[in-house]
Parts: C-alpha cells; sequence; structure tokens
C-alpha cells in the first residue's frame, strides 16, 4: 500500500508535471487499486451487474482501469489536465494535512468509478436504469413503504399502520423469502390497472404482506429482477407524477444514487440559508410562508436530482397549502421561487465541476 505521504509528493509532481514514468505508474497502480476496492465492495452488496457477479480479480482489475481511464487525459503540453482541475484548488488542504491526499484521492476515484458504472449501466440496459432508478425512489416518497438494511441486504416492505413496527419480528421473517414464480404471479396481478412503477411496487409489497407462506419483505435485488422481468422489455404508460424517464433527456443527471442524495442534502442546506437571509431576516416572509417555500423547493431538487427530471412550479404549488393563494399572491411567491432555484442550480453547477472534473456541466433542465 502506498503511503500517504509518498500519494502527496505524487500529487504535487503531478500538478507540477514534473514526475518520471516510474512515478506516474505507481500513481495509476495506486487509484487503480482504490477502484477495484470499491467495485469489490459493490459486487459483495450484490450491486453490479450480472456480467461482474463471477468475475476473475483479472476481470475485475481491468474493469476499473477502464472506469478511471478519463482522469488520465493529457492536453497538448502532456499535463493531466483533469488531475490539474480537481487537485490545483485542493493544494493547500493536502499540503497542510497529509492525510488530506488519501482523502481526496479516494473520493475522486470513487466517484468517477461510480459515474463509468452508471454510464454502463445506461448505454446497456436503459430500460433496467429506469426501473432501477425509480425504485430507488419509492421509499423516499410512500411513507407506507420502508427500506432497511438486513444483513447484507436492503429489503423492502409495506406498513401503513400507526403501530410502531419491529423489524422483522412483525414480518413473518422465519419463512421463507416468496419464490420467483409466486413473486411474478402477485407482481403481474398488482400491476393490472395501474400505470406507474411506484403504484406497482406499493400495491405488490401490500399484497405480499398478506401472504400467509412467505416473510413479508423482499430483497431489493430480488424485486429490481422482478420487475425488469415483467416491465423492461414493454412499454407502458406513465403518467403520474414518478414516470419512468427518458435516460436521454436533457434534464438527466449522471451521477450515482448516494451522490444524488448528498447534493440533494446539501442543497436543501444551501436555499434554506438564501431563504433566511433573503426573505425571513428582512421581514418579507413569515416562517410559516418560509416553511412552504422549503416543501416545494425540497421536493423540486429532490425530483430533479433522484429522478432528473422536475415539473413545472404550480405543480408543486398545487401539492402545497399555497394551492389556494390568489393567482396575483401567487404570482409574487412564484417569483421569488424561480429565482431561489436559479440560484440553487447555479450552486449545484459549481459544486458538481469542482467534484467531478470529467463533466463539463451538470446536465439539468431550465426551469
Amino acid at each position: 500500500m502506498l503511503k500517504t505521504e509518498k500519494l502527496q509528493k505524487l500529487i504535487i509532481k503531478i500538478l507540477k508535471s514534473d514526475f518520471s514514468e516510474t512515478d506516474l505508474n505507481i500513481y495509476i497502480r495506486y487509484c487503480a487499486s482504490l477502484s477495484t476496492a470499491y467495485l469489490f465492495s459493490r459486487r459483495k452488496a450484490g450491486k453490479l451487474v450480472s456480467e461482474y457477479a463471477n468475475a476473475d480479480d483479472t476481470k475485475m482489475q481491468q474493469l476499473a482501469m477502464d472506469s478511471i481511464a478519463e482522469l488520465f487525459a493529457r492536453d497538448d503540453k502532456g499535463a493531466f489536465y483533469k488531475l490539474i482541475q480537481y487537485y490545483e484548488p485542493l493544494l493547500e488542504q493536502i499540503t497542510i494535512n497529509v492525510d488530506e491526499a488519501l482523502f481526496m484521492t479516494r473520493r475522486l476515484v470513487v466517484a468517477h468509478t461510480r459515474q463509468s458504472l452508471a454510464r454502463s449501466f445506461q448505454k446497456n440496459d436503459p430500460s433496467g436504469a429506469r426501473i432501477y432508478r425509480n425504485l430507488s425512489l419509492v421509499p423516499k416518497r410512500d411513507p407506507a413503504v420502508k427500506q432497511i438494511k438486513y444483513g447484507d441486504e436492503d429489503y423492502l416492505y409495506f406498513w401503513d399502520q400507526s403501530a410502531k413496527i419491529s423489524f422483522p419480528e412483525d414480518l413473518n421473517p422465519n419463512y421463507p423469502e416468496i419464490g420467483w414464480d409466486s413473486a411474478l404471479f402477485l407482481l403481474e396481478r398488482s400491476r393490472r390497472n395501474l400505470g406507474t412503477l411506484p403504484d406497482i411496487v406499493r400495491e405488490f409489497l401490500d399484497e405480499l404482506k398478506q401472504e400467509p407462506t412467505c416473510r413479508h419483505f423482499i430483497c431489493r435485488s430480488t424485486l429490481y429482477k422482478l420487475l425488469k422481468h415483467i416491465l423492461g422489455l414493454k412499454t407502458i404508460s406513465l403518467e403520474s407524477e414518478y414516470p419512468v424517464t427518458n435516460t436521454e433527456k436533457p434534464g438527466y443527471l449522471e451521477i450515482s444514487q448516494t451522490d444524488q442524495e448528498l447534493y440533494a442534502d446539501r442543497i436543501k442546506s444551501f436555499f434554506r440559508n438564501e431563504i433566511k437571509q433573503r426573505f425571513v431576516e428582512k421581514s418579507k416572509l413569515d416562517q410559516k410562508e418560509a416553511t412552504v417555500y422549503f416543501e416545494i423547493l425540497d421536493r423540486y431538487f429532490e425530483d430533479l436530482l433522484m429522478d432528473g427530471f422536475a415539473g413545472k412550479l404550480p405543480d408543486y404549488q398545487a401539492k402545497s397549502i399555497f394551492r389556494d393563494l390568489e393567482p396575483d399572491e401567487w404570482k409574487n411567491h412564484r417569483g421569488r421561487l424561480e429565482y431561489l432555484i436559479k440560484l440553487s442550480k447555479t450552486e449545484l453547477q459549481a459544486q458538481y465541476l469542482d467534484e467531478f472534473p470529467n463533466a463539463e456541466r451538470m446536465r439539468i433542465e431550465n426551469i
């Protein structure tokens, strides 16, 4: 394993374009080892595509190298411009604290590996990517659909009762997971007259809870495979607020689910601070109105970052207590909200460019 002090010196050499071939090989091998370790952890968690489920070490190492290859692109002067773009703003931190060299490099490599996997998944299996993305949204939006870590896997279950759940004791943990054929039958029955994947998942989990011979929760990866089997090769009508979006839409955002959640948390903090400083502290909004702004913008940016495409502001107004406002009153709030969205998107772009040097801009749609 490369010592942190050595990594720090290598980064400084790369920034100065003052490195030997040996230096470069050491740095590349180190980045490849970080990427490979991340890929192995993803595979252990069942989150790599089936092609790599049983891949040997050589194939996994090749995937790691392919995932980070773009980092080593050079300009016409031979400089590694993508590495320089990433490390240069961080040089002071890396110089002062040697541990920052390791942290920042791991962050760069893992983020780039995630992006590469996401792009490959979307390119090779667009229907699967859409189903996977929408499945990840369901427990975020439907309070009756729960997701929980159990052992090494994520599980989904339905619980709409006021009583507190005791997982897994309240969900028949001593019974086996529902069999494939039985699950297919139940899923096909659940999707009748339903047009959106979240509705289908909700109905399926609700029916699963009534089954007497199996546990009342299901592994998320198993449910994904079932949905893929039923929906992946068919055109389905998805017209409510959770559409399986087209990956070619300009609003689609090519970052992993974990990073999407990270950016969502960051931007919520950003616009809350802006609302406080620009409107609340200047007595332009009371706290009740500010809370509605939070709710509208929370949902807007969750849609934008988690599903890649946000709706129009009147759609979010209709789901808030602003829905009964007179047109003139809403016009004033709408102008402020549009301004806050513009500010927040600019902030997102800046963060994205700083952390993902392989992308020229975050691809998100205009208001």
